[in-house]
């Protein structure tokens, strides 16, 4: 009977139940802040469904609003395929950038993207969070130059943001991998780039993050257990607002990882989701961008170590080895970070991360299964797809279990 209604509290969450889960699963400000209207607005019915002529007026309306330009001209507005967390769209922006200093220059035309929330997503993300963070590593790691960020569902009735359009390469041709999962580089592309992929992660954990602006971002104390407890809360919470059923290995991870959380001793930018299908490269063979900032904290950089050595994550060679995010083998993967960083990697402190990677996977495919089931994506097959790698990563994460 209680059981029964838990799971009616995750389908139709009262104000009571949604307070008891803020108060035991407490997260970073921001993050409260999405995950709370997330609860709030599941009760409302019916498919997630994009207008796509009101968006276009809307988004004309914005655009004049806030370049100050009436004559700013939107065109050729396309939805992009692709991405399993936002909706996103390509649309020519015509206007004159340089207004401010020179209101008669000359008028340019740039490709945009728009990434906006769907009405519940696989991942409920702070659109403020990912361009502080985008804003922060330009000119530092190759990422899309942000133009305009709205936290709120006032203009286009989702948040979003506003960036730079880029061309690339996310996956090769032969790739077909949803998601980036299990990418293949043939041999030649691989050796082009490894390097750049290790050497732009090390330059994100080297950046002084404090010198830059990231107002949204909690900041963790250097020497307690505070980024743990904040990123493992926030995968507990997820995890127990949506589920659709118990699951024994879960509850086990999420005991054993609160009993042997480690301190953070230099908390560093952590990027949350670096991997194969999260980064493009030009036709020189050369990364251009570092995309999907949305999961980025301050926390451990082993966390991202540990994430890249996750074999569902990898790329089987054929041999019984896995290359992390289809481009190196660990041992490599190791050898060069630690040559680019300056950071010694510890190989006992990397557990607790593995075992944290494959908790959060597990939460991540039981909110898969609710959105998809409850129709609120434009994404409901690759939804349900996500939902199955659940299986797989708690069986992974059982097995890590059993070997402590």
């Amino acid at each position: 009977m209680a059981y029964t209604q838990t799971l009616k509290n995750r389908a139709q969450p009262s104000p009571a139940w949604i307070e008891s889960v803020r108060a035991n699963y407490p997260v970073e400000s921001t993050l409260d802040d999405v995950l709370t209207t997330k609860l709030r607005n599941r009760t409302r019915t019916g498919a997630h469904k994009t207008d796509f002529e009101a968006l276009e007026q809307r988004l004309i309306a914005y655009i004049k609003s806030v370049t100050g330009q009436s004559d700013a001209r939107v065109s050729n507005l396309n939805r992009l395929t692709g991405g399993a967390s936002k909706e996103q769209f390509t649309f020519d922006l015509t206007w004159n950038k340089n207004a401010g200093e020179d209101p008669s220059g000359e008028r340019e035309t740039r490709k945009l993207i728009l990434r906006m929330d769907p009405a519940e997503s696989v991942v409920e993300t702070h659109r403020l969070r990912e361009a502080q963070v985008l804003r922060a590593m330009w000119g530092e790691v190759p990422v899309p130059e942000v133009f305009w960020v709205e936290p709120s569902a006032e203009k286009l009735g989702h948040p979003f943001l506003i960036a730079g359009f880029l061309d690339g390469t996310v996956q090769p041709d032969d790739g077909g991998k949803v998601t980036g999962l299990g990418m293949y580089f043939e041999p030649r592309l691989r050796e082009a780039l490894k390097d750049q992929f290790i050497q732009h992660l090390a330059a994100i954990h080297t950046v002084d993050w404090r010198q830059k602006d990231l107002s949204a971002y909690d900041t963790p104390e250097a020497g307690t257990t505070q980024a743990n407890e904040w990123s493992l809360g926030l995968w507990e919470r997820i995890w127990q607002e949506d589920t659709l059923e118990a699951h024994p290995v879960m509850e086990q991870a999420a005991i054993w990882l609160k009993e042997n959380m480690p301190v953070v001793d230099n908390p560093v930018i952590v990027h949350g989701d670096y991997r194969s299908g999260n980064f493009m490269y030009s036709d020189d063979e050369n990364i251009n961008a570092i995309l999907d900032w949305e999961l980025c904290h301050i926390g451990d950089f082993h966390e991202d170590i540990a994430y890249n050595r996750c074999k569902m994550l990898g790329t089987p060679d054929g041999k019984g080895g896995v290359l992390c995010s289809g481009l190196a083998y660990y041992e490599e993967f190791v050898e060069k970070y630690e040559a680019y960083s300056g950071y010694r990697i510890d190989e006992k402190l990397l557990t607790w991360y593995d075992i944290f990677t494959h908790y959060k996977i597990g939460s991540i495919s039981c909110t898969s299964l609710r959105v998809a089931h409850q129709r609120k994506t434009h994404l409901d097959a690759m939804m349900n797809l996500i939902g199955g790698l659940g299986y797989m990563g708690t069986s992974e994460l059982q097995k890590l279990l059993d070997a402590l």
